[in-house]
């Protein structure tokens, strides 16, 4: 087993860590306040090769290894641990893969290019107004109407579609629709990329508001009502009723990355804990003197090290599924990047709130930080990309069996 990184992937990190060093870092509360506007920013990770990394050069990409864009998504989150910049990133490097995998090429070609360039997002249309979680359930209709698929209903907690209002060429999210009745379950799953904004122009057929959120405002987070949006059949991906499958994929390699962006948070928030106990006195001593606070800060760096392993190994594991090995499948991706996820956003929101008690009262305070990174990494503690209860029954149905569990 080797534990160190590749010269290539350690050239890649510091290639990543002196963008982020540069452009993020000084400006990541500027992007939490919505004075430096996340398309901006995109344009800039554009120029720097970093959307859309584990495409092919076809459109423009890197071709990197998710365990590169792992290592990437960390140091951006370390950079902005609001996580609004990370998680563009991570979002682009799940969903457009997914396109690029099961897309048409007519699609890929249009489309995968202004991704790469920053002139396009890609988002995932999922959660509906009664949840989450089963997406076999969705209510979401396409319906074929006149040679053209026409989408109907509500998608909730979709990332960026205002931003897809306001990049150049716009993009559009993966929606899950039903193509066949509601007793189907996954069985009547249709994936579509569906775009409301193409070329610089709106699409008609839907409606959205952009919820106010706690945390991570640097990028936006909406409702979305579809009113017959017109997809063409070039954006189909995969087959008609076979997209449960795909779904589940994309969010099987968003986990991972997000697992990512957590360690990154969580590295943050133990270096400034650590400036923070060794400088600040009480009763004559630094506070990291007294074992109530190095031995918690002792706890929560031996787990971030398991973490960050755990993360590593789970882009890992992809790379060698979508390398073709056929030791792994892709349940081994599923249970990878679950575990990737479980284990790094609960291990962040801890970390966030025992810093918030080292600096005390300070930490209530807008001007020490600490809470926006807590808050950004809250959206992901309670959902987004599988709530925890969901994460621990996937890797309990694949290391079980599901006919048990």
């Amino acid at each position: 087993m080797d534990f160190g990184l590749s010269s290539e992937d350690k050239l890649f990190v510091e290639s990543v860590k002196s963008f982020a060093e540069k452009v993020i870092a000084p400006r990541w509360v500027e992007i939490d306040e919505r004075k430096w506007p996340i398309e901006e920013v995109a344009a800039k990770l554009g120029e720097a090769g970093l959307l859309g990394m584990t495409l092919s050069s076809k459109y423009g990409g890197q071709e990197a290894t998710f365990l590169q864009a792992a290592l990437a998504v960390e140091e951006l989150a370390y950079a902005d641990p609001s996580l609004a910049t990370p998680v563009y990133v991570l979002l682009e490097t799940a969903w457009p893969y997914i396109v690029q995998r099961h897309g048409r090429d007519e699609a890929k070609e249009e489309v995968l290019p202004e991704v790469v360039a920053g002139r396009a997002f890609v988002g995932i249309g999922s959660t509906e107004p009664q949840g989450g979680s089963d997406v076999a359930s969705f209510q979401t209709k396409a319906v074929k109407e006149g040679g053209l698929w026409k989408l109907y209903g509500e998608k909730n907690m979709v990332t960026g579609v205002s931003t897809i209002l306001n990049l150049p060429y716009g993009g559009g999210v993966v929606a899950i629709t039903r193509t066949g009745r509601l007793e189907d379950r996954h069985k009547g799953i249709t994936v579509f990329l569906a775009l409301l904004k193409r070329r610089g122009r709106v699409t008609p057929g839907f409606t959205h508001r952009d919820w106010d959120e706690i945390g991570r405002h640097g990028l936006s987070t909406g409702y979305l009502t579809l009113d017959g949006l017109p997809v063409e059949d070039v954006f189909m991906l995969g087959e008609l009723n076979g997209g449960f499958k795909i779904a589940m994929e994309g969010f099987n390699l968003a986990r991972t990355i997000i697992g990512a962006a957590s360690i990154g948070a969580t590295r943050w928030l133990l270096d400034r804990g650590l400036e923070w106990i060794k400088q600040r006195v009480v009763f004559g001593k630094p506070i990291a003197s007294y074992q109530s606070i190095s031995f918690k800060f002792a706890e929560l760096y031996a787990r971030l090290e398991a973490a960050r392993l755990a993360v590593y190994r789970a882009a890992w594991v992809a790379d060698r599924f979508y390398s073709g090995d056929t030791a792994f499948t892709i349940h081994d991706v599923a249970t990878a990047g679950a575990t990737a996820k479980y284990l790094s956003v609960s291990l962040a929101v801890e970390a966030a709130l025992e810093v918030m008690k080292w600096f005390g009262g300070a930490s209530y305070f807008k001007e020490t930080n600490i809470a926006r990174a807590l808050l950004g990494i809250l959206s992901y503690y309670v959902g987004a990309e599988g709530a925890e209860n969901i994460l621990k029954l996937i890797i309990a149905r694949n290391i079980i069996g599901r006919e048990f569990v």
